[in-house]
């Protein structure tokens, strides 16, 4: 690979201006767009609070073999946001191990294009691969700071060591990592990152969206009985996010509460589709009368759906700052989750019951009737969570930024080294693919 002529290279860094408001282009492939609206909505709910605070464009790579353009428009729910969705090339469920090079080089020409009008002073990335990975190339090519913000996926990821791998190359070059769970800071420090280039800043939730409402005027809206009770349970269709679970332990449950059922909110996502699994687990079981399939769904009926529950279940496998649950306990709703990425720190005892093996149907069952039968305190979970707005969080992210920017500038070779270079390493220190 070549690099540009030096008459061509982006201006020095000491020509970056931090005393202005700054300029940021965000960097992901998770972000809703026209072929995917509900796609990373938490995502663009920190960055649409962010462009308050500096000026924001963003770069949003849509999958070749999905329909789209080189510059399609940004959602309609994020008005304020300009979105670019450049082309991403590279061979679908091959060759994980090259997607994020793939990522740099099939993003590289739009973002310099983009760059003639919009000279950004940092590279915000969400997810360590291949995002991150690729915004560190990135900011080697336009002499850029990183700031990269870590979400589940580093979790399986890190299990297989060229994962791990790649993540860690990119987590240590960063300028700022934000971790949305204590575990992914941990993680982050297992990576080899600084101490101080660590922060732990939690997602946050819409309560002008998310809020308690009567419960019998959501299902009324819904077109639901306001009899019996009503377990909801919301995420992509996806093996991890535990679905199966739930249905599994369903028919015990019948029996303490015959009267119950489970609403699957979600549709396919970029994950393994398992919607044809849980059908089929429905019908093996017998309870097709009990379980509703909704469908993907956009936020405002999300909340519609939480506000109509009785418990909100999650039993998945992983998970960062899982939004669901804020979202959930915002609507005054109790919760039955997994012990998994910071949701032992989220949900309090007076908001919700917590398990260790969801993949135990008996206990799974149990703390679902235990949930179903008890008296909770409506106003009390939501006040919990009512304080956590995307508006404090933005305002975190922002200071993370600008610390970035300031010690990028003040490192000695302005932080200088070549994408050639750091290529060239990756490839000879890299462990045996």
């Amino acid at each position: 690979m070549t690099e540009p002529d030096n008459d061509r290279r982006p201006a020095p860094v000491e020509a970056v201006r931090v005393s202005r408001r700054l300029r940021v282009l965000v960097f992901t492939t998770v972000f809703p767009s026209r072929i995917q609206p509900l796609h990373g909505i938490f995502v663009m709910e920190r960055v649409r609070h962010l462009a308050s605070l500096a000026d924001v464009e963003v770069v949003a790579p849509l999958p070749w073999h999905r329909v789209g353009g080189w510059r399609n428009p940004g959602p309609a729910a994020a008005p304020i946001l300009s979105v670019g969705h450049p082309r991403f090339w590279y061979i679908p469920k091959m060759l994980m191990s090259l997607r994020g090079l793939f990522l740099f080089v099939s993003t590289v020409r739009a973002i310099a294009r983009l760059r003639q009008s919009f000279d950004f002073d940092l590279i915000d990335a969400h997810f360590a691969y291949p995002d991150g990975f690729a915004a560190i190339l990135l900011g080697r090519w336009f002499r850029r700071p990183v700031c990269i913000t870590l979400r589940g996926t580093i979790i399986p990821l890190s299990r297989r060591r060229m994962g791990r791998w790649l993540c860690d190359w990119a987590i240590r070059r960063a300028e700022r990592v934000i971790a949305v769970a204590h575990n992914l800071a941990d993680r982050a420090r297992q990576g080899g990152v600084a101490e101080h280039r660590i922060t732990t800043i939690a997602n946050g939730v819409d309560t002008s969206r998310f809020h308690p409402v009567d419960r019998c005027s959501a299902r009324r809206l819904l077109g639901l009985s306001e009899e019996g009770q009503l377990l909801v349970s919301v995420g992509h269709l996806s093996p991890r996010k535990g679905f199966h679970r739930v249905i599994r332990a369903l028919p015990r449950l019948l029996a303490a509460c015959p009267e119950a059922r489970l609403a699957i909110v979600g549709g396919k996502g970029a994950e393994e589709d398992n919607g044809s699994e849980l059908h089929k687990l429905v019908r093996e079981f017998g309870i097709a009368d009990r379980v509703l399939f909704v469908g993907a769904q956009p936020p405002d009926r999300v909340a519609l759906w939480m506000a109509a529950a009785d418990v909100f279940v999650l039993a998945s496998d992983f998970e960062g700052c899982p939004n669901v649950i804020l979202e959930a306990m915002a609507c005054g709703r109790p919760v039955v989750a997994t012990k998994v990425g910071d949701v032992e720190h989220m949900v309090p005892s007076f908001a919700g019951i917590l398990l260790d093996d969801p993949r135990n149907a008996v206990a799974l069952a149990a703390s679902l009737t235990a949930a179903l039968t008890r008296d909770w305190d409506t106003q009390r979970i939501h006040d919990h969570v009512a304080t956590q707005s995307w508006g404090e969080v933005a305002q975190r992210v922002a200071a993370q930024w600008r610390l970035a920017v300031d010690a990028f500038r003040a490192e000695p070779a302005g932080g200088s080294t070549t994408v050639a270079k750091d290529l060239v390493s990756a490839v000879v220190r890299s462990p045996k693919i």
